[in-house]
């Protein structure tokens, strides 16, 4: 995952942050868990809000109890404790997303990078192979993306909703999978639930690729790599207010679909990610497409 999707901080109330960090520490926790204390280094914002997507269906809210940090024993957390399957599958999204990147990257990358990503694939590659035992969605969805991204990137007629589509699809899929395995808390309706998580998730994917390309941009410029608004399709004279008005759209897309659903007990965090934390990142990201004004002047 990318690491786009997380909260501001400045604009949660202290509970809820206390509860946010309590499903990051349980992730984190998981990871070391279900796989070693090495996956704990591959702890991400984006399957931290997976989780708590998937805490949020639940029909009871996780237990939090206090505990040592298994990175530092003096520090206390508290550690969010459910009886649902949502920290075990966010924990096998983290390493089955992060083996898939990992080939990403030899794919992509020079010769001497390639050096230090076969050291660790043995590691990455026994993680993923047990997560895809006992998930095999998550890593046949992952594995597809890849794929996809890869055909469609080298395709010489690709534009950029055809490089978005791949990440956007996975993350519908991973979405949708929740109501598979998470049981629903009163009100919800398995069917509907699942057509919105669908959509929301697919255009929280299409955001988080068109945001990460945005924030590569001059360095894929410099290197020559791959990068949808390098395209001629995407060439305009306004290139920031392009990037933004896709950005825009993508993000005001998973809002109306997310508005749809039920609030549940982390409707105001979930809020604060799409509304603030977005929006702020994305216009962070935009900004450095634009002239310093006071260097101009000089």
């Amino acid at each position: 995952m990318f690491g786009y999707i997380k909260v501001d901080k400045a604009n949660l109330l202290g509970k809820e942050f206390e509860a946010y960090k309590g499903i990051y520490c349980s992730l984190c926790k998981q990871l070391g868990k279900d796989y070693s204390i090495l996956a704990r280094f591959i702890l991400s914002y984006d399957c931290t809000f997976y989780a708590m997507l998937a805490l949020d269906l639940a029909p009871d809210p996780p237990c939090y109890r206090q505990g040592r940090c298994r990175f530092d024993p003096l520090k206390k957390c508290n550690y969010a404790q459910s009886e649902t399957e949502a920290l075990p599958l966010a924990a096998a999204l983290s390493v089955v997303s992060a083996y898939y990147k990992l080939m990403d990257n030899l794919h992509d990358s020079p010769w001497y990078k390639r050096i230090a990503y076969r050291l660790v694939q043995p590691f990455f590659a026994r993680w993923r192979k047990k997560a895809a035992k006992k998930y095999a969605e998550i890593d046949a969805s992952v594995k597809k993306m890849t794929e996809n991204q890869w055909r469609a990137e080298d395709a010489p007629d690709c534009v950029l909703d055809r490089a978005a589509e791949p990440t956007a699809v996975m993350l519908s899929e991973m979405c949708a999978l929740l109501t598979e395995y998470i049981p629903l808390r009163n009100g919800l309706e398995k069917d509907r639930t699942k057509r919105i998580l669908s959509a929301t998730g697919y255009f929280i994917g299409r955001w988080i690729y068109l945001v990460d390309a945005a924030d590569d941009y001059e360095k894929d410029q410099k290197h020559h790599n791959f990068n949808p608004f390098l395209l001629p399709s995407s060439q305009t004279d306004d290139l920031p207010a392009y990037i933004e008005a896709s950005l825009n759209h993508a993000l005001s897309e998973a809002l109306l679909s997310y508005s749809l659903s039920e609030a549940g007990r982390y409707d105001s965090i979930i809020q604060n990610v799409l509304r603030i934390s977005c929006v702020n990142i994305q216009n962070n990201i935009i900004s450095q497409f634009h002239p310093n004004t006071e260097d101009s002047e000089r």
